[in-house]
């Protein structure tokens, strides 16, 4: 006899929400006007389980002996804050002074050095054993290897996946200007500022007053502050790292959707940010800013969409729509990194789309879907939500009764049902339910794998 049809009448399907950056909880204060002096009454404050990758860029040449003493203890200060916001953590170093050809550095200089082989740690006292190796020393001329530095944190550091980025840069002296000889892996200033937004690394900069550098800061999303308040005693190191802490740890999600159209070649974003409370956060004239990069796909280059926001509804959503006929590729991938700044307050995500029409034998096939099972133990609701494929024209939600070892009852009762390109099902099941689940992802070009040693298990208790 075949298995009663539960999902099509209890589950609803959940819309792809494209990326999402997720908290735990939702408990900061809502206010009922929107301007930068109460931004922080509508932001996602309690960040448990959020992953967050600091990277520090120290600037370690001869003049900067002060940054270096304050940071062993600054930087326990630091990680200890964020600590206590809830983040997962992870810190690196990437340490630099200048090329070693004349004028550029002295004797014994060097461009970058990537600490710990990229490798990031969560125990602040190892960072601070390497900070405690630093030593201030070299330099020569004003302007240093910063651009190198930069462009190394982000290529040579460890990254998590899934984790928020961040660049602390720590400098007296700006950077060499595009085309110097000094600037030997031909590095430049925008190039640089490009390769952070691409990477969804927001950079905050303790440096001098120069356009350069505060060009680092605002290209990023990141805060500046200026060098010259520590060393005249107006403010310390230590204050204005607990100022980055709190940056970090009170942030919103970006919930994006993107809208392909193979016919006209038009891409539609729609974004709203979601802060405490699950509220949208307004928009605040002036200080709303929402970017979109795409970068690859048959052009190679990338892209940048401005988003506006449309307060119509009596919610703000941003939007863009865009030809994106330069990224359409039947075998090639397009990165989609949003970035967004709503006062001082930056975040960034990254989505990966195929823009292009399948064919057959010449488009990847995409790959199985991995199962996230979630809900209550009485599944009231239970869920089932599976990683997307970006090559994938659409899902399919297979589901039968449990039994162990797999016997006929379950390979003679699986129920079937089209998904689209939903990624979620979810709603109330009956206790006692006890169901295998699997996800298969198909194109033109095949459909994924099912692996019966995967299965999903939804039990209702």
């Amino acid at each position: 006899m075949k298995m009663r049809n539960l999902f099509p009448l209890a589950f609803r399907l959940t819309a792809v929400a494209g990326c999402t950056l997720l908290a735990s909880s939702w408990n900061v204060a809502w206010s009922a006007e929107a301007d930068c002096s109460t931004i922080s009454d509508y932001l996602d404050c309690s960040s448990e389980g959020r992953q967050n990758d600091v990277v520090f860029v120290f600037d370690t040449t001869g003049s900067m002996g002060g940054e270096i003493e304050e940071m062993q203890s600054a930087v326990i200060g630091f990680s200890d804050a964020i600590k206590t916001a809830g983040i997962d953590y992870r810190l690196g170093l990437t340490e630099y002074k200048d090329f070693l050809a004349e004028p550029c550095g002295d004797p014994g200089d060097f461009p970058y050095k990537v600490y710990n082989g990229g490798v990031l740690t969560a125990d602040n006292t190892e960072m601070r054993s390497w900070i405690q190796s630093l030593e201030a020393a070299g330099g020569n001329d004003g302007p240093e290897s910063l651009l190198a530095g930069l462009a190394h944190a982000v290529a040579d550091q460890q990254w998590r996946p899934e984790a928020g980025k961040i660049v602390i840069v720590i400098t007296d002296a700006p950077p060499h200007i595009d085309g110097h000889k000094c600037n030997q892996e031909g590095n430049t200033l925008n190039g640089t500022v490009s390769q952070l937004r691409k990477a969804g690394i927001v950079t905050h900069v303790i440096g001098p007053n120069h356009d350069a550098i505060r060009h680092i800061a605002s290209g990023t999303g990141g805060a500046f502050f200026e060098v010259s308040d520590i060393r005249d005693g107006r403010k310390s190191l230590t204050s204005i790292l607990g100022t980055i802490a709190k940056l970090i740890s009170c942030s919103y999600h970006i919930s994006s959707s993107f809208s392909y159209t193979e016919k006209d070649d038009v891409l539609s974003i729609e974004t709203k940010l979601i802060g405490g409370e699950k509220k949208v956060i307004p928009y605040i004239p002036g200080k709303s800013h929402l970017t979109v990069t795409a970068c690859g796909g048959a052009s190679a280059t990338c892209s940048d969409f401005e988003l506006t926001a449309d307060t119509s509804t009596g919610e703000t959503v941003y939007k863009h729509t865009a030809n994106v006929a330069a990224f359409r590729a039947p075998a090639k991938l397009t990165d989609f990194s949003t970035f967004v700044q709503i006062c001082n307050f930056s975040t960034t995500t990254q989505a990966t789309l195929h823009i292009g029409k399948c064919e057959k034998g010449v488009t990847p096939s995409p790959q199985t879907p991995m199962q996230e099972v979630a809900g209550t133990p009485a599944c009231n609701p239970a869920e089932v939500c599976w990683s997307t494929d970006p090559y994938a024209r659409g899902y399919t939600f297979y589901y039968a009764p449990y039994s162990d070892p797999i016997s006929s009852v379950t390979l003679n009762n699986v129920q079937v049902i089209p998904m689209g390109l939903q990624r979620c099902i979810s709603g109330p099941l009956s206790r006692g339910t006890h169901l295998y689940t699997a996800v298969q992802a198909s194109n033109c070009s095949g459909d994924s794998k099912i692996d019966t040693a995967k299965l999903g298990v939804v039990e209702c208790k």
